[in-house]
């Protein structure tokens, strides 16, 4: 009886103080975010200032603490885009976590930013080592000097032309052996290619053409990609005793706002778990690399799996010997050559796939851009009465990029038009001293009759958003559609066409080093050329392959859906 009614009391409390009137919640945080949205509304109003200088507006927001992050988060060129907009400022300012930040979308002003120094590292990136990459402080805690010596090493080197054209004779050849194994037409998985197996779902009919298969297209090409990319950085035995860091590369990618965000691994979500348990197996990975490369440089024997590195990269090889002079123990350092890592291959994996599937999708694009590198790049076969044997020779592609570059204006076009129109890399930097951003006359004329001045004190965080430029319909007409005519201009000193990419610079910066290199341009090109030259790609459903949306992820965005695609040889 006595425990019956210390039952019913605990109850009785319960319902009186404890019980949630959910109704009431829900008109609580509706008077919150539309006083949060009314007051920031009053706050973004201009104050009169007798100078020609403008304070930076603060862009109204409905959320306490979190301000513009749901928005920027989803999709953040649209949010740019609109806040710009509704605005009409070139310079305004996003409110994040509590922290105000002040965002550019004027080309000039972007120059200028960019050409200013920092005080400290690059807030958004630290958060993206530690959140993503599972640093745990060491990376991220060296102090300003050794943190940008690193990036600006990185950088260097990518853009180094012996560097470049030792890595673009490389990639060639490994593309060149290769590519004409992208599919190689066998039912069983042990007969396959590492990256045909797993999620590119490589398919040969049982009955009928024989010479057809079909598979999924992003995730094929990250794989091989992914794979030949791997082989260059990181050596043959390194590819050999890790096949499926592709994989979990691509979940990274595909988990990447989640875990940017900040997100547990016990949070019921499946790209948190996802996520972090493919950051953690690729972190353990480096980490044993990391011990194994440091014997091998100390001449100690490093085992039988990763015993020859002579093949890794000398970008590796140099980022390796700095974090050893750095004193950073092999779990510490993983985090730094995992960003790399992931940032070359995921965003040469993004464009080089958005551009085939704009080629596939416009046959007669695709004809131009083959008959324009027909002359050096040509995909062969030798007949049976070549030969004298009665089985087929494999195809084969020879591949020269160097003429491919200066001698294939439309071909580099396309690549140009792909990064403007799916790569959307937001920048930012901390000010060293108080700047002064002036619109240029050109500018002004598309919003005001003035050009407009700002001035941003010294400490503030600058936010330059590519995308909000690269979509903008002021620049470019119609800039949802591809169109990579935009980028070819006449030579006035020969009167021959090129391609010019200034019209979008600057790109997106990377982690430890810019996308925007002579690295990445040369092996996204030669992927492009090769699958263009001996594949044939056609929907396995409808006339034409249709090129699908976006989904936000770092630097480039990634497919919204897969594309289930037919693949057969063109020899």
């Amino acid at each position: 009886m006595e425990k019956h009614e210390a039952l019913s009391l605990i109850q009785a409390l319960r319902e009186k103080y404890f019980s949630i009137n959910w109704s009431t919640v829900f008109a609580v945080v509706v008077f919150i975010c539309i006083t949060t949205r009314i007051l920031s509304g009053l706050q973004s109003r201009r104050e009169r200032d007798p100078s020609n200088i403008q304070t930076v507006r603060q862009a109204p927001y409905w959320f306490p603490w979190i301000g513009h992050g749901p928005a920027l988060l989803w999709n953040h060129v649209p949010f740019f885009t609109r806040t710009r907009e509704s605005m009409n400022e070139p310079v305004f300012g996003i409110y994040l976590r509590g922290m105000r930040y002040t965002a550019v979308t004027s080309p000039s002003m972007m120059k200028t930013v960019f050409s200013k120094p920092a005080t400290s590292t690059n807030q958004l990136l630290d958060q993206v080592l530690q959140n993503v990459f599972g640093d745990r402080s060491l990376i991220r805690n060296l102090d300003l000097d050794c943190n940008q010596g690193v990036s600006d090493r990185a950088s260097t080197i990518l853009s180094e032309d012996a560097f470049v054209a030792e890595a673009s004779s490389t990639m060639t050849r490994l593309v060149q052996r290769d590519m004409p194994n992208l599919v190689s037409f066998c039912r069983s998985i042990v007969d396959q290619y590492p990256w045909e197996r797993g999620i590119s779902g490589v398919e040969v009919p049982d009955e009928g053409d024989q010479t057809v298969c079909e598979a999924n297209l992003f995730a094929l090409v990250s794989n091989f990609i992914g794979h030949v990319t791997s082989t260059f950085l990181m050596g043959e035995a390194f590819v050999e005793n890790f096949p499926n860091l592709s994989e979990d590369l691509g979940r990274i990618d595909d988990c990447f706002l989640t875990l940017f965000a900040g997100t547990p691994r016990w949070v019921p979500h499946p790209a948190a778990s996802a996520g972090h348990a493919a950051s953690n197996r690729l972190c353990h990975i480096f980490s044993i690399f990391h011990r194994a490369f440091t014997a091998w440089d100390d001449g100690i024997d490093t085992g039988v799996e990763l015993r020859d590195l002579d093949d890794v990269s000398e970008l590796v090889k140099d980022r390796m010997r700095t974090f050893r002079k750095l004193e950073l123990s092999p779990g510490a350092s993983a985090a730094g050559h995992l960003s790399l890592y992931y940032d070359l291959i995921e965003h040469t994996t993004k464009i080089t796939f958005w551009t085939i599937t704009h080629l596939f999708a416009e046959p007669s694009l695709l004809d131009q851009v083959r008959k324009e590198i027909s002359s050096y790049v040509v995909a062969s076969r030798l007949t049976r009465e070549e030969t004298g044997f009665p089985f087929d020779e494999p195809p084969r592609l020879s591949l020269d990029i160097e003429k491919v570059l200066p001698s294939c204006p439309l071909f580099k076009a396309c690549y140009y038009e792909t990064v403007r129109l799916h790569s959307a890399g937001i920048s930012f930097k901390k000010l060293a001293s108080d700047v002064i951003l002036s619109e240029s006359a050109e500018e002004a004329a598309h919003g005001q009759a003035e050009p407009r001045t700002y001035q941003i004190a010294k400490g503030e965080g600058i936010i330059v958003p590519h995308g909000a430029h690269h979509h903008d319909a002021r620049y470019f007409s119609n800039p949802e559609q591809y169109d990579p005519l935009r980028f070819l201009v006449t030579d006035p000193a020969t009167g021959k066409q090129r391609a010019d990419p200034s019209i979008i610079a600057p790109f997106a910066d990377g982690l430890y080093g810019s996308t925007n290199n002579g690295f990445t341009e040369r092996a996204i090109l030669t992927f492009i050329a090769g699958i263009v030259a001996l594949w044939e790609i056609e929907p396995t459903g409808g006339k034409s392959l249709s090129v699908p949306g976006h989904r936000t992820s770092w630097g480039a965005f990634r497919p919204t859906k897969e594309l289930r695609v037919k693949i057969k040889l063109r020899v």
